[in-house]
């Protein structure tokens, strides 16, 4: 049976037709399995309930999606283990599931996108609004772990009282997790009906796709915090010299960056909140000092010499500067570019401006987000280390 596309009226009604017509046996055939269908980048139901049912098909188990419709506001708790669990490197997803069922905080599996490694329930919300303590201590784990779910719980006094100890129990339970789940790929788990699964192998047939890399796989930005600054006197009255050391301070933990973000650590340094003009010309000054004797390179975007550009995360900066679109350095979204493309061996300029925009931190692509990456990626073209071809971009040979 051939689908419409996904996420229409038509795709959905075909799907639904084969699934609930079907009266004694449903043999399905397909080139990808459920782990290949990435949810960040097609949101439609019809991908939803394709992916559902692949994974039911694979499993004999339904698996819980992130499709919640509503926004939930974050709570203080659910923000710090956040924030603990992407300093570890994962991505992590919140108010995560379907038919009434949610976890507080998904962690998205690093080796398959689309899929989930751990479900952390905290006592928040959804535990405290369970019509009964069965409801909320063994019902609600029960059903969710028959959907797939491997679980882990976080009390928040505990969490207050002993946040290291309960750190090192998260990241634990997230070990076990992953290695749960490369087992059930050579030895699959029981599962709740018995289905025959018959994969089979194909041969000679070569694939290039853009892998839907995680924001995580960038590095979090970090800003640069100056110290021994003499604040016993004002800015403009400081030493050009040491001015400019100030400026190969910021530039060495930031570069590249752009020189308006150096103005304000250092403005910061002093707890000033504006530059008035005179404080403006001593630091322009003293950038022009460290372009001049070699401590830092570029023009509006600073750099130290050599240092190699990478793609930063830039959703936990203090700065809001830094999430200004036009302080993001060009050479940086370059690096980020090349750095999907090669890893992905190709990908169509779409997919590329989605991946990039999330490797530097921004949930949501704006229009102008949008140019600047296609502008880069033309640059790049322009220059001989990307190719275009039938709409797919590839490394330069």
């Amino acid at each position: 049976m051939r689908f419409g596309p996904l996420g229409t009226d038509g795709g959905e009604r075909r799907l639904n037709v084969l699934i609930s017509r079907a009266k004694r046996r449903c043999d399905v055939f397909a080139s990808i399995t459920d782990e290949d269908i990435d949810t960040d980048r097609a949101k439609g139901k019809g991908v939803v309930a394709f992916k559902l049912f692949l994974h039911y098909a694979r499993t004999g188990r339904l698996q819980l999606g992130r499709f919640a419709s509503e926004d939930p506001s974050l709570s203080a708790l659910g923000d710090q283990v956040e924030h603990v669990i992407q300093l570890q490197g994962y991505q992590v997803h919140r108010h995560v599931g379907l038919s009434g069922l949610f976890i507080d905080i998904a962690v998205a599996d690093p080796e398959r996108p689309g899929r989930y490694v751990l479900g952390v329930e905290l006592d928040g919300s959804s535990y405290a609004n369970a019509q009964s303590a069965r409801d909320r201590d063994r019902l609600r784990n029960v059903a969710l772990r028959d959907h797939g779910w491997q679980l882990h719980r976080i009390w928040a006094m505990d969490w207050l009282q002993r946040p290291r100890e309960q750190a090192q129990k998260l990241f634990q339970a997230i070990k076990d997790a992953q290695e749960v789940l490369r087992n059930e790929g050579v030895q699959k788990r029981d599962v709740a009906v018995p289905v025959e699964i018959v994969t089979i192998e194909r041969g000679g047939v070569a694939e290039l796709s853009l892998e839907a890399l995680s924001e995580t796989t960038a590095s979090f930005y970090k800003e640069a915090a100056l110290t021994a600054v003499p604040t016993y006197q004002d800015l403009p009255s400081t030493s050009l010299s040491l001015l400019a050391k100030f400026v190969e301070d910021v530039v060495a933990v930031e570069g590249p960056v752009h020189r308006d973000e150096v103005v304000v650590r250092i403005r910061s340094a002093w707890n000033l909140l504006r530059s008035g003009g005179r404080i403006q010309t001593a630091l322009d000054m003293a950038i022009q000092k460290a372009i001049d004797e070699g401590l830092v390179v570029g023009g509006d975007f600073l750099q130290i010499e050599g240092k190699e550009s990478v793609p930063r995360n830039r959703s936990l900066v203090n700065s809001p500067g830094l999430r200004r679109i036009e302080m993001l350095p060009p050479t940086e979204i370059d690096a980020g570019i090349l750095s999907v493309i090669r890893r992905s061996m190709g990908g169509t300029t779409e997919q590329l401006v989605q991946v990039v925009s999330r490797m530097l931190g921004f949930k949501s692509t704006s229009s102008q987000l949008r140019d600047l990456i296609n502008g880069r990626k033309q640059s790049l073209v322009a220059n001989g280390k990307l190719t275009e071809s039938d709409g797919m971009l590839r490394i330069a040979p």
